[in-house]
């Protein structure tokens, strides 16, 4: 069972990490569309500052499961 929350604190912490990519990314693609209008700056606004914070706690989630802080005590 340890195993398996290592190899789920990996999928946490890449998972993270592409979120904490992917959104800022998704955010200026669209934001510098020609079509962009003041409603799609505070979604996005909103948005990033929503789940980038999400995203740092799967990192710090998926680092202590990948260093074995979860694990069984023995």
């Amino acid at each position: 069972m340890d195993m398996l929350k290592k190899a789920l604190g990996v999928l946490w912490l890449l998972a993270g990490a592409a979120l904490a990519v992917y959104l800022p990314y998704k955010a200026v693609s669209e934001l510098t569309a020609a079509a962009a209008s003041s409603e799609d700056f505070v979604f996005w606004i909103v948005i990033t500052g929503i789940f980038i914070p999400i995203s740092v706690g799967f990192i710090l989630f998926g680092f202590y499961a990948l260093k074995g802080e979860y694990d069984a005590a023995e």
